[in-house]
């Protein structure tokens, strides 16, 4: 059911960490898993782990019904992103996975160019200072004509929106933040590459979604298809098994 569109799922933790909640969700998870979550020094980044890693396998299981959650196993790619290992499907099924503090978010498609990420939007941020160390310059003149409430919401904009793309491309951090630049207008959002990039830019669609007033989402979708594959948006798909 993922192979023409992407499936969107988000949840607030606030709105789902009930008691027991974050047990049901251990759960789900393999021992490595589990494992990876314990060494985790701070309760709060233990819980978003848990929280994100059973959030993929419901994803997933949505995806396809007769794969129970705690059935999927994971490998790693050349740069570390990780793919569906385990159970072979009829189609094939993508993911890229994102939390921040407070909100987990995953996507699921049939198309493995389509990548998400989640920020906290921080007010204490420094917009400009930051964009010059990372940014490319046509983001950092784009920042500079921005009053400061707007420039930190166009920061997190153009953040959220690259490193979807990295995660669409599976590079990581391998490609630098410097050699793309997003385009955000009120008619659309666009990217360009610095001439050595081998990449074409019509070939991408971008959407930016604000969960709750704190957070910034964005999907990344270079799957080619006409106008970009339709999103379809579930809430946290958890509450059967939280109760």
């Amino acid at each position: 059911m993922a192979d023409d569109r992407i499936e969107l799922f988000v949840g607030l933790i606030e709105t789902f960490d009930a008691p027991g909640a974050v047990d049901t969700c251990r759960r789900l998870l393999s021992i490595d898993e589990r494992v990876r979550a314990d060494r985790f020094k701070f309760e709060r980044h233990q819980r978003q782990y848990i929280f994100a890693h059973a959030l993929l396998r419901l994803a997933l299981s949505h995806a396809a019904p007769n794969v129970a959650p705690t059935d999927w196993s994971f490998a790693t790619g050349r740069y570390g992103r990780p793919f569906v290992a385990l159970p072979k499907t009829s189609s094939a099924l993508h993911f890229s996975l994102s939390h921040a503090d407070g909100c987990v978010a995953c996507v699921v498609s049939g198309h493995e160019t389509v990548g998400v990420d989640v920020e906290t939007v921080s007010r204490r941020v420094a917009p400009l200072s930051t964009a010059l160390r990372f940014f490319a310059p046509e983001e950092v003149e784009a920042l500079r004509g921005l009053p400061e409430p707007a420039a930190i919401d166009r920061f997190f904009d153009y953040w959220t929106l690259k490193e979807a793309y990295l995660k669409a491309r599976g590079f990581g951090l391998n490609l630098p933040l410097e050699a793309f630049a997003m385009h955000v207008s009120q008619e659309a959002i666009e990217i360009s590459f610095k001439p050595d990039i081998a990449d074409d830019p019509q070939g991408w669609r971008f959407q930016l979604f604000s969960p709750s007033p704190s957070h910034r989402l964005a999907i990344a979708d270079g799957s080619r298809a006409t106008g970009g594959l339709p999103i379809t948006r579930n809430a946290w798909p958890l509450q059967e098994a939280a109760e």
